[in-house]
């Protein structure tokens, strides 16, 4: 290597003796390389000279992961840049940006967001991280995957989109998923261009889907053809629990005993953070408040559970929980002889617990917190923490009393028109 061009000043030593002070402060080595000592204690090698008439500086990293020798030799480098005529500071950032163009062009869409999923989707509930990677290795890898992440355009996504018109939710959801991973690849720096972006809206979403609830007329025939339809005693158990607690299918199926506190009467669903299953659909824990009829549900369920951890165990092995499908098909056989209307679906459950409880005049945070939807003002739900215990418990309780009563013939009046 060439003998240095500057005469160098500043020791191991020297820079270890050098503590923090209010104000950041130079270490000058030679040349215009000094090591800047900040408040914090941190030390930052940095290059000061003088381009087109006007003072300017070019930071070189961080010591001691840099050290002197590392520093020098950036420091003699970028002095050579300068007296071409050319900014250090400048051609850094191109240098970097040439690294990452290399890098985006041996990494391939599908490898990087391979790296997406794990860094950024870890947080998402089970069935989400399932879905999300069913699309990518279904539709998007084989079109898109092989291609280097930083060669992606537009055009490409536009193409594998246009296939998807008659399932517009899925177009919506893929197009996002691609714009995410693109903007996960440009914050580290392999890429400034999102193919996705301009994609969006090409594909109009369909309207949010509204689950009708049974009426007060519909509810006794439900809850009769659910007691006596041909499917297994767990499942019709599972499914009068599903109504009665008014959560969402997936949180019934996954139900575990280890859950329950039935001293306390209280089913605490975890959030989706815990992993595993269970989870919420958002990230907080949710306490469900049984009722008696729950209770008594409950151990109906443990008799037919077998010591399994889970409270509505597959029928095939206890060691697993319930499907959803198995719910999906009894009310398939339910739509099939008529005993419920035909666009009758699990979710109209929670649409009729509202829609009762609201008519009957229970509070309505009361009924969106039994329902755990989020509130939508993000002011109001940073400061509401309200849980309506009371309320809750006793809107639950009064639910079931209800359907007790329909049941058992009481006289019905309809819910108010729309």
């Amino acid at each position: 290597m060439a003998p240095r061009t500057c005469n160098y000043t500043l020791t191991d030593k020297k820079i270890n003796a050098a503590k923090p002070r209010d104000k950041p402060y130079p270490l000058a080595d030679g040349g215009g390389l000094y090591l800047e000592v900040l408040a914090s204690g941190s030390k930052v090698w940095r290059y000061s000279y003088r381009i087109d008439g006007k003072r300017t500086k070019c930071t070189i990293g961080a010591y001691p992961r840099i050290g002197i020798k590392e520093a020098r030799d950036a420091h003699e480098a970028m002095r050579d840049t300068l007296a071409g005529g050319i900014d250090p500071a400048q051609q850094k950032q191109i240098d970097l940006a040439a690294r990452a163009a290399q890098v985006a062009q041996a990494e391939t869409f599908e490898s990087f967001a391979g790296t997406w999923f794990a860094e950024k989707m870890a947080q998402a509930t089970a069935r989400t991280q399932k879905q999300n990677l069913r699309w990518m290795k279904n539709d998007v890898y084989p079109a898109i995957g092989q291609m280097p992440l930083g060669e992606v355009r537009a055009r490409d996504v536009l193409a594998l989109l246009e296939g998807m018109r008659n399932t517009p939710t899925k177009a919506n959801n893929i197009r996002a998923n691609i714009e995410r991973v693109y903007q996960y690849a440009a914050q580290k720096l392999l890429v400034t261009y999102n193919p996705a972006t301009a994609m969006k809206g090409l594909i109009d979403k369909p309207p949010a889907a509204h689950y009708p609830p049974l009426r007060l007329g519909e509810i006794r025939g439900f809850v009769e053809a659910v007691r006596t339809c041909g499917a297994h005693q767990g499942t019709k158990i599972a499914v009068e629990f599903l109504m009665l607690t008014v959560v969402r299918k997936d949180n019934v199926c996954k139900a575990r005993w280890e859950h329950f506190d039935l001293a306390a009467k209280t089913w605490t669903i975890p959030g989706r953070t815990v992993g595993g299953n269970g989870f919420m659909k958002m990230p907080s824990p949710h306490t469900v408040y049984l009722s008696t009829q729950a209770l008594a549900l409950l151990e109906k369920a443990r008799h037919l559970s077998g010591g399994s951890e889970w409270v509505f165990p597959s029928v095939q092995k206890l060691s697993v929980p319930m499907s959803e499908v198995a719910i999906n098909h009894l009310f398939t056989r339910l739509r099939a002889t008529g005993d419920i209307p035909a666009d009758f679906k699990p979710h109209g459950l929670r649409s009729t617990a509202s829609t009762l409880m609201n008519e009957h005049g229970h509070a309505p945070d009361v009924v969106e917190a039994i329902l755990a939807h989020k509130e939508k003002n993000a002011t109001r739900g940073s400061y509401n923490h309200a849980t309506y215990t009371q309320a809750v418990t006793a809107a639950l309780q009064w639910y079931a009393d209800r359907i007790d009563k329909l049941v058992a013939g009481a006289d019905v009046l309809q819910f108010k028109a729309a």
